[in-house]
């Protein structure tokens, strides 16, 4: 648990209140959590104990339905625009490699209209057109903060000049990348971002509003600790924070200056009650609704409602298909064999691993790429290779992969091995219980197809370590185990070609720092990403572009998806609003809808 960053209040041992009723309802909805967050504020802890409070303290400023950020404090929709710019040598601007560069000559940038790579070119001196993005954000009228003070663009200006302060813990990147954020009246604010910048988030790139009539006198880093911004910070939703008893429960009730739909609750309990008997706290009634941070794993149906959610990761298998050895080109007599440089070989060996059977066991759903399962920006007509051995048996024998009478196969006419070699592997995986039973159950799969396999555990430090010694990111390994995460911007950037990690600053962008360990490089897919990263997500081209990528990924398979773990929320059983959640929306974003008995329909 992370340790509470600012004062405690007196943990007096008040009780939590039982839930009582009237004839309009209910009064209170005890909500339990796995642990309770360090810090509410908003530039201090990311946890999702912390972000399932602030749900309700705040109303958005987005909330997010189908994976699509959609602002709930505007008066429309925000709509962004590019226009193509002059830029001089000397301006700041945006290489086609996402580096905030000063223009000079042999930069590598996008003129306008440039989305794809394949259209790049390298600045030699003089003008230069560039496209720049720009995003207009009205304030709803009559918006208030829960003291009664006129929620401003101001206020919002004032959360961005908080996190750009070095001392705050934020996005740096995406402030660097921004040429002006400036309020243009009292309910207006206007982002702008340096040319070469095509954002395709641009229309959410509004910052959290923190209360500047409270908060402005003091220092960034100061308010990091600050007693009021961590534990009882002053939102706009539908409830404030009014009482915070460590390690037990953060009690709230309406705000009475909430502009929207009132909470069907007048006060909402958020207990920490750990990850041991969440079950019980929900059949004994002590909790009306558990997050899945306290840790369920299934849910009776016959005696509570209860939702699948998707977690924020996905593991998966990572074919070494070019390892730093490769470096100075391939030699069958002094390397590992070539055993993943063809996607022909990495479809059959996809064929021979069970994912359903992986996912069961994590209490998961096979995972269908770095896409969350139900991303609308998947390629229906795209699937990862089923799991078959007979059919992988037989691509193994057909690529000259041949089974020998101890039951291992050898190279007998596969170019990338010496004749006679042994298919013999060593997989990569962290000492973390659960990902080593995933990698032996990897381990079996391979030997049904004539794949001698052997497991290398490490500390995940040692194992995820940065420089050429690294196992993973140095990409010394054959097959590695291990999660990304999802974020909100679909993730085809994991696999660019310039984020391989490698000494060649001129091959690998990012130097050592690089992301896609396979070593796999692919142009197709390069120009696919490259598009959409430089595309509005409003383009209908954006959407193409991703398709485009994820069907040449599920075709090139430079790491096999095995699973999308998902966590359990669960309610009483006379619950309502759980069966109207929508893939990729947030938990308690729509507070307000949430209630049981006489408050449902």
């Amino acid at each position: 648990m992370l340790a509470t960053a600012c004062g405690q209040a007196t943990p007096e041992s008040t009780p939590v209140a039982e839930v009582t009723a009237t004839p309009e309802g209910p009064l209170s909805l005890n909500i339990c959590m796995g642990s309770e967050p360090s810090s509410l504020y908003i530039y201090a802890d990311n946890s999702s104990s912390a972000q399932a409070v602030r749900q309700a303290i705040y109303d958005g400023p987005f909330e997010w339905h189908n994976f699509v950020a959609e602002g709930v404090l505007f008066d429309s929709q925000p709509q962004p625009s590019v226009q193509a710019v002059t830029v001089r040598q000397g301006d700041l601007v945006v290489d086609a490699y996402g580096h905030v560069v000063a223009l000079a000559p042999g930069a590598r940038v996008r003129p306008a209209g440039c989305q794809d790579g394949n259209c790049a070119l390298l600045y030699s001196e003089g003008e230069l057109q560039m496209d720049q993005v720009s995003t207009t954000f009205t304030l709803k009228p009559g918006l208030v903060w829960a003291d009664g003070t006129p929620l401003s663009a101001n206020d919002s200006l004032f959360s961005y000049q908080v996190a750009s302060d070095p001392a705050t813990p934020s996005n740096k990147d995406l402030i660097a990348k921004t040429a002006s954020y400036a309020a243009a009246d009292e309910r207006t604010i206007v982002w702008v971002g340096l040319p070469g910048f095509v954002d395709p988030q641009a229309a959410s790139r509004f910052w959290h509003p923190l209360p500047q009539h409270t908060l402005g006198g003091m220092p960034a880093v100061d308010l990091l600790t600050d007693e009021q911004a961590a534990r009882s910070p002053l939102g706009w939703g539908a409830y404030s924070v009014t009482q915070w008893v460590a390690g037990e429960r953060i009690q709230l009730t309406r705000n009475s200056h909430y502009a929207g739909q009132p909470g069907k609750f007048a006060e909402l309990n958020f207990l920490f009650i750990g990850t041991e008997a969440s079950a019980a706290a929900l059949t004994s009634g002590r909790c009306d609704l558990v997050l899945p941070s306290a840790g369920l794993t299934s849910f009776d149906p016959a005696s509570m409602q209860g939702s699948q959610v998707a977690q924020d990761q996905w593991l998966q298998l990572v074919f070494g298909v070019r390892p730093q050895s490769y470096e100075d080109g391939f030699n069958v007599y002094a390397d590992r064999p070539d055993y993943f440089g063809d996607a022909a070989m990495r479809t059959a060996l996809a064929q021979c691993i069970d994912r359903q059977s992986i996912a069961s066991a994590l209490n998961a759903a096979p995972a269908i790429s770095y896409l969350p399962n139900s991303s609308p920006y998947a390629n229906a007509e795209s699937s990862l290779p089923a799991y078959d051995p007979a059919a992988a048996n037989a691509s193994l024998d057909a690529l000259g992969w041949i089974t020998s009478e101890d039951g291992i196969r050898r190279s007998q006419s596969f170019a990338g091995a010496i004749f006679g070699q042994a298919f013999e592997v060593r997989l990569a995986v962290s000492d973390d219980a659960q990902e080593l039973a995933v990698a032996q159950q990897v381990l079996a799969n391979l030997a049904d197809c004539g794949v001698l396999a052997s497991i290398e555990s490490l500390p995940a430090e040692e194992l995820f370590a940065t420089g050429p010694q690294s196992t993973v990111f140095g990409r010394n390994f054959d097959l590695a185990l291990f999660a990304w995460p999802y974020g909100e911007l679909p993730a085809c950037y994991l696999f660019l070609g310039e984020a391989v990690p490698g000494a060649n600053w001129n091959t690998s962008r990012y130097g050592w720092g690089g992301w896609n360990v396979s070593g796999w490089q692919n142009a197709e897919f390069d120009a696919a990403c490259h598009t959409a990263l430089n595309t509005l997500a409003s383009d209908p081209a954006y959407s193409q572009a991703q398709q485009t990528a994820h069907s040449i990924f599920t075709q090139q398979l430079p790491v096999l998806p095995l699973a999308a773990p998902y966590s359990v929320v669960a309610a009483r059983a006379d619950f309502c609003g759980l069966e109207n959640l929508d893939a990729g929306e947030r938990l308690l974003q729509n507070i307000e809808r949430y209630g049981y008995g006489s408050l449902c329909p």
